[in-house]
């Protein structure tokens, strides 16, 4: 009685290993059918379909002999930089075999790789320090290029690349190289990136016609400068307005020279006058803020249109002084 939980135990294990194994002896019957069928297409001149099977074979059962025969495949294609890295990594799985086959195909690798390294053609995305914007990012073909490989002659295969660079906040930038299959070195320089423009084309209406654009949102710095331009020009016209008052009693308690006390009335009567000056402008400076604030935005005026409205604003506010004259 207390065998039988263990034995039903080990039929169940046994039956959740049978799935596994019955998938890796399929695995392995597929691939050594792809492998033939890639001998086959090969032997036939059909390159391109002998590649596949070969490359469909070793991820399904990775091998030395598939992978060399995937290396002779490239190579055959033209692929040159991909059959050179494949017999390097073929030369690089082998370099510790014991067993006299291994060590054949471990020889084999390593020629073909010496034999095709000096038939390789390179490509080299140069970027320069100056060019180097915040974020930047270059792609060659849509894959991602590393900043280390930045600048360094690469191997690759011959055929036309797209080269493409783009960083947050400015516009992108491709351009396309054309790279020879053999004994080619290319090299393309990344341009430094241009700002995004902030302007966004016109949106066209089923009939044709340009839809309105969205209202540009309020600049709130130019307001805050201003306001506070204001409120330093105010302090400026309470602080003169105070010395006026000082400097005046000073010419009122003068009573022993006449001329001193005249130079001082009119030393009071100048920063009073200065006084008024500051306050002109505190308030001109306060309604524009004021202004810019409330105005909406899709009538917000340019540069040009704010200076040439400045003056009329002045005026205005000007005219709404109370304080006026000297002592």
């Amino acid at each position: 009685m207390t065998y039988r939980p263990i034995v039903a135990l080990s039929i169940a294990l046994g039956a959740l290993a049978l799935p596994a194994a019955a998938q890796a002896q399929s695995g392995g019957a597929q691939a050594e059918t792809l492998f033939r069928q890639g001998k086959d297409l090969m032997a036939k001149g059909k390159i391109v379909e002998a590649c596949a099977a070969f490359d469909a074979s070793q991820k399904l059962d990775p091998t030395i002999a598939t992978l060399l025969n995937q290396a002779a495949c490239r190579e055959k294609n033209a692929q040159l930089a991909t059959a050179w890295g494949l017999f390097l990594e073929a030369e690089r799985q082998t370099r510790t075999a014991t067993d006299a086959a291994t060590q054949q195909l471990h020889q084999v690798a390593a020629t073909k790789a010496a034999k095709l390294e000096p038939r390789l053609s390179t490509l080299t995305v140069t970027v320069t320090d100056p060019n180097r914007v915040p974020g930047l990012q270059v792609l060659r073909g849509g894959e991602p290029v590393d900043p280390g490989a930045w600048n360094r002659a690469l191997p690759v295969d011959g055929g036309t690349y797209q080269i493409t660079a783009r960083a947050p906040g400015n516009a992108e930038w491709s351009a396309t190289i054309t790279v020879g299959n053999e004994h080619d070195a290319r090299t393309i320089e990344i341009p430094r990136l241009k700002a995004a423009a902030l302007e966004e084309l016109p949106v066209h209406t089923a009939d044709g016609e340009a839809a309105p654009a969205p209202p540009r949102a309020r600049s709130k710095t130019v307001p805050l400068v201003i306001g506070g331009a204001a409120v330093a020009l105010a302090g400026g016209a309470l602080g003169f307005e105070l010395w006026a008052r000082s400097t005046n009693s000073q010419s009122v308690d003068e009573k022993t020279s006449n001329d001193r006390r005249i130079s001082l009335w009119h030393s009071a009567n100048n920063k009073r006058f200065v006084a008024e000056g500051l306050g002109v402008a505190s308030l001109a400076a306060a309604g524009v803020a004021v202004w810019l604030t409330l105005r909406p935005a899709a009538e917000a005026p340019d540069a040009r249109t704010a200076r040439v409205e400045l003056a009329p604003m002045v005026a205005r506010e000007a005219a709404g002084l109370v304080v006026v004259g000297g002592f």
